[in-house]
C-alpha cells in the first residue's frame, strides 16, 4: 500500500459504520484487479467487520462461475463480461461501480531495454526481434491473451514466431515468468505489469492494435455487506488504489 493511499483508507475506515453482524463478501475478480483488491480488503475488513473472500481468474472463467450460479456476491470483471451476465439475469439490480480501464501492454525484464512501440511497424519489429514471447491462454478466457492472439494474426506473425511463442495459464504467470528472465517479452494487462518489481512496463500496444478494457464491480447479491464493499471501492481510497495498480480513467 502506498503512502498516498493510507490517509484515504484511514479516513474512510473511521467514517464507515461498523456492521451489527459480520458477513462475508465473496468476490470473483479478474487477475487485473488483484493488486487493488488486496490493497483495499484489509482496511475494509477493519472498518466494517466483514470479511472479503476474493478469488482471481481470467475474465472468462469468473464470468462462467457467476453464470453457473456459484456462490459469488460481487463480480469485478470487464464491462463486456458484466453486460453478458446482466443480460442473462445473473446480477443484482444495483448499479455497478466503474473502476477504470487497463491496456494490453508489454512487459520486459527489469534489466532489459524497452522496445520501440511507437507504431504498428515498430511493434512488429519488436516482436520479430524477441527470442521468446509469453502471453496468457485465450482458451481460459484471458482478455489480454485473446486480444494478442488476434494481433498475431493481423500482423501475420504466427509462422515467423513459431517456436518462440509460449502460452501460460494467466496474465500474472506471464509477468512472473518475464520477471524471472524466462521470456524476453510478455503480453498482459497493464495493471498486472506495473506492480511487479522484476519487470518494466514497455507500454501499451500501439494503434490500431491496442485495446483498452473497462472494468467495474457489480453486485451479484444485494446485501448490506455488498453495498458497503461497493461504496468502499467507489471512495477516494478505492479510486486511488485502482489508479495506483495501473487502471486509468
Amino acid at each position: 500500500m502506498t503512502a498516498l493511499i493510507r490517509p484515504f483508507l484511514a479516513l474512510l475506515a473511521a467514517l464507515l459504520p461498523l456492521a451489527v453482524l459480520a458477513d462475508e463478501v465473496r468476490v470473483a475478480a479478474a487477475g487485473a484487479a488483484k493488486q487493488a483488491i488486496e490493497t483495499l480488503a484489509p482496511a475494509f475488513e477493519r472498518a466494517s467487520g466483514h470479511r472479503v473472500l476474493a478469488s482471481y481468474d481470467t475474465v472468462g472463467a469468473q464470468r462462467d462461475r457467476v453464470a453457473r450460479g456459484e456462490p459469488v456476491d460481487v463480480a469485478v470483471l470487464s464491462d463486456a463480461a458484466l453486460a453478458q451476465l446482466r443480460e442473462a439475469g445473473k446480477l443484482a439490480a444495483l448499479a455497478p461501480q466503474a473502476i477504470g480501464r487497463v491496456q494490453v501492454g508489454i512487459a520486459v525484464p527489469r534489466s532489459a531495454p524497452l522496445p520501440d512501440l511507437s507504431s504498428a511497424q515498430a511493434l512488429r519489429e519488436a516482436l520479430l526481434a524477441a527470442p521468446s514471447i509469453a502471453y496468457a491462454d485465450p482458451a481460459r478466457g484471458a482478455t489480454a491473451g485473446t486480444h494478442f492472439a488476434k494481433v498475431l494474426d493481423a500482423l501475420e506473425l504466427r509462422e515467423p514466431l513459431r517456436g518462440r511463442l509460449t502460452v501460460l495459464p494467466f496474465g500474472v504467470d506471464v509477468v512472473e515468468a518475464v520477471g524471472q528472465g524466462r521470456y524476453a517479452l510478455g503480453i498482459s494487462q497493464s495493471s498486472e505489469i506495473v506492480q511487479h518489481p522484476g519487470v518494466r512496463y514497455a507500454g501499451p500496444l500501439p494503434p490500431p492494435h491496442g485495446q483498452g478494457t473497462g472494468y467495474a464491480a457489480a453486485a451479484v447479491a444485494d446485501t448490506p455487506a455488498v453495498r458497503q464493499w461497493l461504496a468502499f471501492i467507489a471512495s477516494p481510497a478505492g479510486i486511488e488504489a485502482f489508479r495506483a495498480s495501473g487502471f486509468g480513467r
